[in-house]
């Protein structure tokens, strides 16, 4: 062996060395897990669950830190100003690494640029809604009405630029249909609108929809995800019946770019462990998701898919933050 081979192969295990060393220790203390939403809703809920499992993975404990605003934006901004090294994470989802580019022109990090993903954790499918008495009993029978109706529907939301909100625009853009959005401060009012025939229908989060479905209020037609849901087994989806329309809330685990790539392989072990609990999973089933855990190689995938969709839609649907 040459010389200069033998000292670039010694300068490659040198630099490799620290690394390494590092990613077997870790953690050696405990780790932040950034809920970028408020406490007590269905994604703390989620984040929750998840960090005392991870506690019990990596002996270790994980602690949830809220930091609610602008859409996740913050706690995501957060996080992606933190120290690499693998104690500051974030449960990211659409609205902070998929719908932020669009939606907020002074956005303070890059979604692809600033983090390292580490794997989907969650997928929760919104279900297609209206009036148990409105007379619309099939998917079919509501597109007839939507499209006879034209711009005099209207439909309800959690907000603007919620995911209820975006994935009505994109059943809009694909199915060459019109409605007009009514935008209510959450999803229990935005499903009073839909109870109270002050909208047509809403799509809109199963937590939010499954109480009012069973008391027999509103009649769920379709959910939105790409295959049945694990709650609704016997209700279609929008895509099975012929109608390119495909909307999951999702959340996964996100570090800040340059974490070592053994420690994020260590966090993504982890979460796969973690999926494995019986309980964690049927907990997370009553707020309608269902775990997917996917390695970071397919998360990523899967995030610039998403972020080059919901461009799309809201560019197309010129949304804007109120």
């Amino acid at each position: 062996m040459s010389l200069l081979i033998r000292n670039t192969v010694l300068l490659f295990f040198c630099l490799l060395l620290p690394s390494f060393i590092y990613a077997q220790e870790y953690p050696n203390k405990p780790i932040q897990l950034v809920v970028p939403f408020p406490p007590g809703g269905v994604v703390d809920i989620t984040g929750r669950l998840l960090a005392d499992q991870l506690s019990r993975e990596l002996g270790k404990q994980v602690i949830v830190i809220n930091k609610p605003g602008a859409g996740g934006t913050i706690g995501a901004d957060f996080v992606a100003k933190s120290p690499a090294d693998g104690y500051t994470i974030i449960l990211g989802g659409a609205a902070t690494h998929a719908f932020a580019p669009a939606m907020y022109k002074q956005l303070r990090y890059d979604p692809l640029k600033d983090f390292v993903p580490i794997t989907q954790f969650t997928e929760g499918p919104l279900a297609l809604t209206v009036n148990t008495n409105s007379g619309i009993n099939s998917v079919d029978e509501f597109f007839k009405v939507l499209k006879s109706k034209g711009a005099s529907a209207n439909y309800s939301s959690n907000g603007v630029g919620t995911f209820p909100h975006l994935s009505v625009e994109l059943l809009k853009q694909k199915t060459g249909t019109k409605a007009m959005h009514i935008p209510y401060p959450g999803g229990g009012q935005a499903l009073v609108a839909v109870i109270s025939n002050d909208v047509l229908f809403s799509q809109n989060h199963l937590p939010v929809v499954l109480p009012q479905a069973q008391a027999g209020r509103v009649r769920i037609l379709a959910t939105t995800g790409l295959s049945r849901s694990s709650v609704l087994p016997d209700i279609p989806t929008l895509k099975e019946m012929g109608y390119d329309v495909v909307a999951s809330a999702w959340f996964g685990l996100f570090a800040p770019a340059g974490t070592p790539q053994a420690i994020i392989q260590k966090l993504y072990e982890a979460t796969v462990a973690a999926a494995k609990s019986p309980a964690l999973r049927d907990k997370l089933a009553l707020q309608g998701d269902d775990v997917l855990v996917a390695g970071p190689a397919k998360f990523m995938t899967f995030q610039k898919n998403e972020l080059d969709k919901w461009k799309l839609v809201i560019t197309t649907a010129e949304i804007k933050p109120e």
